[in-house]
Order: structure tokens, then C-alpha cells, then sequence
């Protein structure tokens, strides 16, 4: 081989491991820059009320916060899929001698309503955007019920960002991952929830649905959950959503994690078991404002 043309290999090769290396420093850069990004949030709290524990108990577990945090709410692993990313639901419980209820309210008020931790800065696929719905009072509940909880003595790994997650990231192809981003940081939460029962309380409790399904509620890909997730559901009253279901069906697929056909709700990604411990009048809500929605023709996969 000429010792010209070794000469050009090894130019060409230099210069191509130089931007490789420019390329993923930069990625790095980019994406840390938005990781750790300081929102600035003030929302320092009071000690939550005691007597709101019981109602606290009952959304922590409707709400699916032990589908990410445990059982015991002690924290776990949720996804560990690096290069793409590992995402841990944190430890929610503390020390006694430690404990600090006016400061771990303020924790999570920020985590729930704002997507950020006590430094300000964002959550990594919190769905934050989807809890800010939550009014004041129900947060408080929650702070209440946590901070009577017993201390699991458990210390989850860190979440953190791979590689290709990072490169998704940075790429626009992670819609929502990070919340904090998403979320209008001048709204302050609502004082109460609307009245259970009703159409507004569905609208209210549904936002929760909105990180999967979309904002239309007509399902399509999914952010959440790593790049294997199945596609969201249609929860639309199209035939391609549950245009030929009725009340009792939803019911029973939330209670049950089957549909009228008796086919599987995947569990791993559509929390059926949290959203099935909801009563029968909040799942009544639900059901009677997904049916306001307009039906949307989008085929997704079988319903919900």
C-alpha cells in the first residue's frame, strides 16, 4: 500500500474520530445543560394535616405513585435500559429523627405540580405535567399520608441519562420526558378538586391519563417508558377506541385489567391496577367525560 494512501487513511480516520468525539460532547453538553437546568421555583409549604391521611392513602395508590416508588413506597428500580436510560422511583419515605413534614410537603408539591427537585431542578420522566393538575388539597393529602408512613430503609440507585437517551433528548425525539419543561411554572395549583360525580371532576382525574394518551385522548406513541413502549390507547368514543363500550366494561377493564373481549391489559405499562382502586363514582367521572370527548379515527392497538 502507497505510504500516501496510509498517509490519507490515517488523516481520514483522525478526522472522523474528531467528530465523533465533537458530536457526542456536544450531545453531552446540550443535554446536560436542560438536565440540570435551574427553574428557580419558590414553593415553601406548612406541615400537612394529619386528618387528610386517609384521603392521601387512597390517591397514592389511585394514582399509581406505588406503581414507580413501591409497594411500601421505598423506592425501586422502574426501567434500566441503558444505553437509553435508568429511571428509579425515589425512596418517599424518611427517617423519623430526620422527618421534617413542612419540608418533604414542599418536596413534593415541587416534584407533583412543578416536575423539579428541591435544587429546582427537572425530574427525569416524572409525569409532572400530568399531576400538576392536582389541586392543593390533594397534595396535602398526600404529604399527609407519606409522612405517617413507616421508614423503609432502602437506597434506590439514582436515575441517569444514557447515551441514546441523551441523543433522543437532545434530537426533539422525547416529548414530555422531562416535564418541567412543559409545565406552566406561574400557575399556582387549584385550591379542590370540582365535585365527585361529575363531568369536571372526570375532566380533572383524567389529566392524569394525558402523559399516554395525549391530550386528545386518542393514544398514539408514547414518551414514557423507554423506546420499546407499545403505543397508548385510543380512549376516544371512536370504534377505533371504545365507541362499542359502556360503562360497565370500563369498570370491569380498570378493576380486572381485561377488556370486554377478554383479552390482557399490559400492566407493565398501563397502570389498570392503581386506576382500578379509584371509587366507583371517580371512575364514574372519568367514564362520563371520556365520553365528551370527540371521537378520533386513530388506530392504535386494541383498547385501552
Amino acid at each position: 500500500m502507497p505510504s500516501r494512501f496510509k498517509r490519507y487513511l490515517k488523516r481520514s480516520f483522525i478526522a472522523a474520530a474528531a467528530s465523533l468525539t465533537l458530536a457526542v460532547l456536544a450531545v453531552y453538553l446540550l443535554s446536560q445543560q436542560r438536565l440540570r437546568r435551574d427553574f428557580d421555583i419558590s414553593a415553601a409549604q406548612s406541615a400537612p394535616r394529619a386528618e387528610l391521611a386517609a384521603e392521601g392513602a387512597r390517591l397514592a395508590r389511585s394514582r399509581g405513585c406505588a406503581d414507580c416508588h413501591g409497594q411500601d413506597f421505598g423506592g425501586k428500580v422502574v426501567l434500566d435500559e441503558m444505553p437509553f436510560a435508568r429511571l428509579v422511583g425515589t425512596n418517599l419515605t424518611h427517617r423519623p429523627e430526620k422527618s421534617n413534614p413542612a419540608r418533604e410537603h414542599e418536596r413534593f408539591y415541587r416534584a407533583l405540580h412543578h416536575g423539579v427537585d428541591m435544587q429546582s431542578r427537572p425530574l427525569l420522566m416524572m409525569p409532572s405535567a400530568e399531576f400538576a393538575h392536582l389541586s392543593a388539597h390533594e397534595i396535602e393529602a398526600l404529604s399527609a399520608y407519606l409522612a405517617g408512613l413507616p421508614y423503609v430503609q432502602r437506597s434506590p440507585p439514582a436515575s441517569a441519562m444514557g447515551p441514546l437517551g441523551r441523543t433522543l433528548l437532545v434530537g426533539g425525539k422525547l416529548p414530555g420526558f422531562l416535564s418541567a419543561e412543559v409545565i406552566d411554572h406561574s400557575r399556582p395549583a387549584v385550591a379542590a378538586a370540582p365535585p365527585v360525580g361529575t363531568v369536571a371532576y372526570g375532566e380533572h382525574a383524567a389529566q392524569l391519563c394525558t402523559g399516554c394518551h395525549r391530550s386528545d385522548f386518542g393514544g398514539g406513541a408514547m414518551s414514557h417508558g423507554g423506546p420499546g413502549a407499545p403505543p397508548a390507547a385510543n380512549l376516544t368514543p371512536h370504534a377505533t377506541g371504545l365507541g362499542a363500550w359502556n360503562e360497565g366494561d370500563f369498570v370491569a377493564a380498570m378493576r380486572t385489567g381485561k377488556r370486554p373481549d377478554g383479552s390482557e391489559i399490559n400492566g407493565a405499562f398501563m397502570p389498570w391496577r392503581a386506576v382500578g382502586q379509584a371509587t366507583d363514582q371517580e371512575l364514574h367521572s372519568i367514564w362520563l367525560y371520556l365520553q365528551t370527548r370527540p371521537a378520533i379515527a386513530r388506530q392504535t392497538r386494541a383498547a385501552p
